[in-house]
């Protein structure tokens, strides 16, 4: 049966993106998200293919098949309309808006939805620092990889390699924005991390085998430094979230009926919430600071100013005291639930997801809506059970 605007309208988001059937080919997916985008399902060449058509509702369900009747047009006279939509989308950019520069910015635009505002100033002052000057008005069909690669041995020879293993992933999803858009064919950045410097590793991220796990979590009960500061520390370990985000936990985003902490994206390195299962030792752990800051803003409030939250050294300096300096850095127990978990064999999808790391594949992370919480939520609290016994609290 034919799809309707009505049925287009109201089609709700589930668990699991799902597809609504038009007629000769038309589809309508909903994502997860909620999302909704039109694609077309033709045979090419003996196999099956797809060409996504816009989304609803700023593509209706007429202009919908208005666009799939063009494509299957394109079909009956032996052309891919994949390769006819690119064609007509560059011939309608004038040589101007096919620089480099141009493309950058598109491509920025549509990435700010899913970035921190450090984030694009970060990667706005590299770009405007290194790459613009050299190829910010060439066109970019024009790049090509020794180009990029004389960009980025010229940053790599200023000690800067951080910088510079950064800017040619920057580099590089410009050019697959480029490629996905139709405007280029190939990306001239595909497989050069194999011949550019690699990132030194992280030298103050130190971490400890698990091994010693119960003697870390025997030396911060044992220190003088009080409950607040004793619970964020043990909540960074139970959580595996970064020490700015337990920091900034806020009593407004956790649910201790339901166990789950809802961080804000707003306040993550994603373009999505991060939705945080608490096992039952963190329950316990946030109960036991409702007395302290229930009514208050942030769970765990400043000493000498309740409206502010901790203070941002909280946990080294916890470390510190308790003599792990240097051998154990807060963001380490990040590391060690990560090693640990994945040697016990949990999904490497789930760890992932719950230390909030985006996919390394940009396009692969925008369709991957996954969030594993029920998994997420059996998994952390056999760490909790591991690392915190229930006694223990």
């Amino acid at each position: 049966m034919a799809l309707t605007d009505t049925a287009a309208r109201q089609a709700k988001p589930r668990e699991k993106g799902y597809t609504l059937a038009d007629s000769l080919g038309l589809t309508l997916y909903v994502a997860e998200t909620g999302v909704k985008s039109w694609h077309f399902r033709f045979t090419w060449l003996g196999k099956q293919a797809r060409i996504s058509l816009g989304t609803y509702p700023e593509i209706g369900l007429k202009e919908a098949r208005a666009r799939r009747d063009e494509a299957r047009e394109d079909v009956a006279q032996g052309k891919d309309p994949r390769e006819s939509r690119r064609e007509k989308k560059v011939e309608r950019l004038g040589a101007k808006e096919r620089t480099f520069r141009r493309v950058y910015e598109e491509w920025l635009e549509f990435r700010k939805g899913g970035l921190t505002e450090s984030t694009v100033k970060v990667i706005s002052n590299a770009m405007e620092l290194d790459v613009l000057p050299a190829f910010g008005l060439r066109q970019i069909d024009s790049i090509k990889r020794a180009d990029v690669i004389t960009l980025i041995r010229r940053i790599e020879r200023r000690g800067s390699i951080t910088t510079a293993v950064k800017t040619r992933q920057w580099i590089g999803q410009v050019f697959r924005y480029a490629v996905a858009i139709g405007m280029i064919e190939i990306n001239p950045t595909a497989e050069m991390h194999a011949v550019t410097e690699k990132m030194a590793p992280h030298k103050n991220r130190p971490f400890l085998a698990f091994t010693e796990m119960p003697a870390i979590i025997k030396a911060i009960e044992e220190s003088q430094s009080g409950l607040q500061l004793q619970c964020a520390t043990k909540l960074l370990i139970l959580t595996a979230c970064r020490p700015a985000e337990v920091r900034k936990a806020e009593w407004s985003e956790i649910d201790l009926d339901t166990a789950t902490w809802s961080i804000p994206a707003s306040k993550m390195k994603m373009r999505r919430d991060h939705v945080v299962p608490l096992s039952r030792q963190a329950v316990e752990l946030l109960r036991s600071m409702l007395p302290i800051s229930g009514g208050l803003k942030y769970v765990f409030p400043n000493r000498t100013d309740a409206v502010r939250p901790i203070g941002i050294n909280y946990a080294v300096n916890l470390m510190d005291r308790c003599g792990y300096t240097g051998r154990q850095s807060p963001h380490g127990f990040r590391h060690l639930f990560s090693t640990e978990m994945n040697s016990r064999g949990y999904n490497k999808d789930w760890i992932e997801r719950q230390l909030a790391h985006a996919d390394s594949s940009a396009i692969r992370d925008v369709y991957n809506h996954a969030t594993y919480i029920e998994q997420r939520r059996d998994m952390m609290q056999a760490w909790a059970d591991l690392v915190l016994p229930s006694a223990a609290l």
